[in-house]
């Protein structure tokens, strides 16, 4: 990389003292010396990739590695029905992206986990030593043509990663992926941004009335001041979605899906769960000052398949900063809070969040957290999630996770 070329130190410190100057003389602003460094790292990174395809072979280019391992500490205090638990887990993830032709790519990638949980990646150390499972996670190939008329365009198949834009995990895990195809397309008029993600997808085959899920999701992303002199009005955006995701076949009884049953069922919702479309809006509004973003976020669920007290839920919260620099005051950090409620039979209890109140649906409550960066590529976080039970037992969990994730 050109950071270890000879003089390439010594120039960067030689910038660095420069800009210092210019801005305690009133030359520069903060917010323009930012700009330049920025600038700077761009060319670097430019010339960092044109050195890397004269030094690696052609044939070893279009492929991309990555990975993350993250070790997890966790108390969960239950009060009601449940035990408390007290248990140290990992999460492993390794996969490539290769790129196939200009206008395709193929990638895959194996995980931590179990064949029972769609949504958990963890695995726990209570097997005295013994070896860990490891799985495929994702499997995929994705076509993205350059289209007239689109700024962006692709479809992908396999099993995937999330198709659809969110905020939070009231609908989806974070650990979840789908068996499927989906399409995505773009288009951008004036400071507007307009897309579109829709998607059908397996849950189970084989049986005489498939288990499917069929969903769409439009929306906009808005950048109303994007000519403005000065922060957060230059960096404010707003994006907004509404989503409709319709299950066939997956209800009590659970058709001849077994293979739902076996990975959570109607975990949270009543016995009597008829059927499941959901509608799901989500919002983001999101800036910067001082080169640390902050946001306020919402997403809003309701099954439009049941007229009773017990299909909505919503999930409303802030976030501040983005751990990218260890122990930088404005970049080294990041932190927020949500609260959310969501009744029994307002989506699928099988793929919501597994962290907060055991999982599924029924439950309300509120989400602590905060991220360091602690070592390049390394973070430090901790949270809390403490909830309650809508109906039934009741029951109250507090949850505290301190997770430690390095990426490479």
């Amino acid at each position: 990389m050109l950071g270890s070329l000879p003089g390439t130190a010594w120039a960067d410190s030689e910038v660095d003292i420069l800009l210092n100057k210019l801005v305690q003389k009133g030359v520069l602003s903060n917010v323009e010396a930012g700009d330049i460094r920025r600038e700077i790292n761009e060319t670097k990174e430019a010339r960092s990739n044109a050195l890397a395809k004269e030094i690696v072979p052609e044939s070893a280019r279009p492929w991309t590695w990555s990975g993350d391992l993250r070790l997890r500490h966790e108390y969960r205090n239950q009060t009601g029905s449940g035990q408390d638990v007290n248990r140290d887990r990992i999460r492993f993830r390794y996969g490539f992206d290769a790129k196939v032709s200009d206008d395709l790519r193929v990638g895959a990638r194996l995980a931590t986990g179990n064949t029972t949980s769609p949504i958990s990646t963890n695995q726990s150390f209570d097997t005295a030593f013994n070896h860990k499972n490891f799985l495929l996670d994702r499997a995929f190939v994705e076509y993205h043509p350059a289209l007239p008329g689109l700024d962006e365009f692709r479809v992908s198949g396999g099993i995937i990663e999330n198709p659809f834009w969110t905020v939070g995990q009231l609908v989806w895990d974070d650990d979840l992926n789908f068996d499927g195809a989906a399409v995505h397309a773009a288009k951008a008029v004036g400071p507007v941004m307009v897309f579109t993600n829709d998607g059908v997808f397996s849950l189970q085959t084989d049986i005489t009335e498939a288990a499917t899920l069929w969903s769409t999701q439009g929306g906009v992303v808005v950048t109303p001041f994007a000519d403005a002199n000065g922060e957060p009005l230059k960096s404010l955006q707003v994006t907004a979605a509404l989503a409709y995701h319709d299950y066939k076949n997956v209800t009590n009884p659970l058709s001849e899906s077994t293979a739902l049953a076996t990975a959570g069922g109607l975990q949270g919702n009543t016995s009597g769960l008829a059927d499941v479309n959901v509608l799901n809006p989500t919002f983001e509004i999101a800036s910067q000052y001082d080169e640390i973003p902050f946001g306020l976020f919402g997403d809003v669920v309701h099954n439009t398949a049941l007229a009773s007290s017990n299909n909505n839920g919503f999930q409303l919260g802030v976030k501040a900063g983005k751990a990218r620099v260890p122990f930088d005051l404005k970049q080294g950090w990041e932190g927020g809070y949500y609260f959310e409620r969501i009744e029994p039979d307002a989506t699928l209890g099988a793929f919501t969040d597994s962290d907060f109140v055991n999982g599924g649906t029924n439950h309300r409550g509120h989400v602590w957290w905060v991220k360091l960066a602690v070592l390049k590529h390394s973070t430090l976080q901790l949270k809390y999630l403490s909830g309650e039970e809508l109906k039934g037992a009741k029951s109250h969990v507090d949850t505290l996770q301190a997770d430690w994730v390095s990426k490479f």
